[in-house]
């Protein structure tokens, strides 16, 4: 399942915003925490299994050295491990999950999934 989130926080998001040079950073405007999660339609617990990255027609890209970021078609997809649903309470998002990532992040798939594999995060969508 591919999903196209309205959100994505918690320590992933900050993670990149800290780590971005001001060189390299991309602008967003700062919003409340409370905000994006009043904005969520589910909110998830999700380990990241693996971090895959497509070109601008969803093909497969398998160099590690490819870049994301403005004036570029590639998405880094983020493969989840449902672990916890904290929203909805009964039901929603259960088992593995395909999360792409803002493609304005300047990243690299082999930084992203050196920095991303294995760790858990809450994720807002």
């Amino acid at each position: 399942m591919t999903l196209r989130p309205l959100l994505l926080v918690g320590g992933l998001a900050l993670g990149y915003l800290a780590g971005a040079s001001p060189a390299s950073a991309t602008s967003v405007a700062p919003r409340p925490l409370q905000a994006l999660v009043a904005e969520a339609e589910e909110i998830v617990v999700a380990k990241v299994l693996e971090v895959e990255m497509v070109d601008g027609a969803g093909r497969p890209v398998t160099d590690v050295k490819a870049l994301t970021g403005p004036g570029l078609n590639n998405q880094i997809h983020l493969v989840l491990q449902v672990n916890e649903v904290l929203r909805p309470e009964k039901g929603g998002l259960r088992g593995t999950l395909r999360v792409p990532l803002w493609t304005m992040w300047h990243d690299s798939l082999a930084a992203a999934r050196d920095r991303e594999t294995g760790r858990e995060w809450i994720f807002l969508l």
